[in-house]
């Protein structure tokens, strides 16, 4: 150890007083082969970890100085600050949030701060280690004090990659026993690069209200574990699979998922290999244009999220209820999915005594909608003047059937 370090601790211990960490200096970490920014980092690091606020404060979190350091690398120099912090941290902390983002933990530093954020911060709500390379042990470690956590509601491992099924295995077993736990966050985990990882993985999700699965190389393989695990839900709103593998091969699976699941309000899906006929697959769960009753009947609480906005998709975003969004859907519909007159085709049969609401719906305009939305997947022949869309619904609508039904054309103008 230099000099700069090893003689004021010496010193201490000879006093028998009580060893209080040196800041280990930028110079000290260049002279070492680390670059200046990252030894910058690591200055900064031990100047947080004595700071009050990093203390006392609600939210804590750790991370590098900029964002173009990839990673602050573990040194053992770093041990003895991370154990006085720690100490601190339960001995007067009142985080409810702690977060670590690209740091190298390794398992020095977990078994310091691992059991005590998850048992003795009994207030602890979100607990965060991010990008911290901290390998298959400690992610037992994790599982292993997770299951006896009561308070977390919120867990993120972002990419730190789950390799084998053990720690799939261990890892699932603690969120699906755990009383509170609401979202778990695996972005950038490699869940896909062992089939058998990800089914582990889903099956201790079933109850949380988000689970973030984006970036994992999930492909066409897995649709069938993803199909039944949405279909059963009754918990999740919101299912990350971005920037995954899926193809329009998956989009069928999908769509039959959405048809059973109607508690699920946000699913992403942009950055997949879906072609345009893919989305039309799963759009048409959100709107299906075959026929007044298929749209009635459509799933009114998902919104799809691809890397451009779909109209449907907004009308289900919107805190409205089912009736108001089926309505809108209706209007979306007249707006032009394919010819106008063939979407007035629904209006055929409707009853004589609907008809007045059938020509008060149609001339709604869609308020929440941008024109380029309304034009999406294929809505371009939307006449947007009222007086056209009255024509094509009175010129397919059996207009005989007004005077079938007993009413005279004389006594309609005498009673005007």
């Amino acid at each position: 150890m230099d000099a700069l370090v090893e003689q004021p601790l010496a010193r201490a211990a000879l006093r028998g007083e009580p060893i209080i960490p040196t800041i280990v200096p930028t110079t000290y970490w260049i002279s070492q082969g680390i670059a200046e920014p990252i030894a910058y980092s690591m200055e900064r690091f031990q100047f947080q970890l004595v700071d009050r606020k990093y203390t006392f404060a609600h939210v804590i979190y750790f991370g590098p100085a900029t964002t173009d350091i990839d990673f602050i690398p573990h040194h053992d120099l770093l041990v003895s600050h991370w154990r006085r912090y720690i100490k601190n941290l339960t001995e007067r902390g009142r985080a409810k949030a702690f977060f670590i983002e690209r740091f190298q933990l390794r398992q020095s530093v977990l078994d310091i701060i691992v059991p005590t954020l998850m048992q003795q911060l009994g207030q602890l709500g979100e607990l965060g280690l991010c990008d911290c390379s901290i390998g298959r042990n400690g992610l037992l470690l994790i599982s292993k004090y997770l299951s006896k956590n009561r308070s977390l509601k919120r867990l993120l491992l972002n990419e730190n990659q789950i390799e084998d099924v053990d720690i799939a295995k261990a890892l699932s077993s603690a969120v699906k026993y755990h009383p509170s736990m609401e979202e778990v966050c695996l972005s950038h985990c490699g869940l896909g690069n062992n089939l058998d990882i990800l089914p582990e993985i889903l099956g201790g999700c079933n109850h949380l209200k988000t689970l973030r699965l984006n970036g994992n190389n999930i492909g066409s393989e897995s649709i069938a574990q993803i199909k039944a695990f949405l279909a059963g839900n009754q918990t999740l709103t919101c299912l990350r699979l971005d920037n995954n593998l899926l193809s329009d091969a998956d989009a069928l699976h999908i769509s039959a998922a959405l048809k059973m699941n109607t508690n699920l309000h946000y699913l992403y899906l942009k950055g997949n290999a879906f072609s345009y006929h893919g989305k039309k697959k799963m759009m048409d769960t959100i709107l299906d244009a075959a026929s007044l009753n298929s749209i009635v009947e459509s799933n009114h609480n998902c919104e799809i999220v691809f890397s451009f906005p779909v109209a449907a998709s907004h009308i289900n975003e919107k805190f409205w209820s089912p009736e108001r969004k089926a309505q809108s859907k209706i209007i979306l519909a007249l707006y032009g999915v394919g010819d106008i007159a063939q979407a007035a085709q629904y209006f055929r049969d409707v009853p004589l005594e609907l008809i007045p609401y059938g020509l008060e719906l149609i001339q709604k305009e869609l308020d929440c909608l941008e024109q380029h939305d309304a034009i999406s997947f294929g809505m371009k022949n939307a006449p947007s003047h009222i007086l056209s869309r009255l024509f094509c619904f009175l010129r397919v609508w059996n207009l005989p059937w007004l005077f079938n039904n007993g009413v005279q054309p004389m006594q309609i103008c005498s009673e005007a």
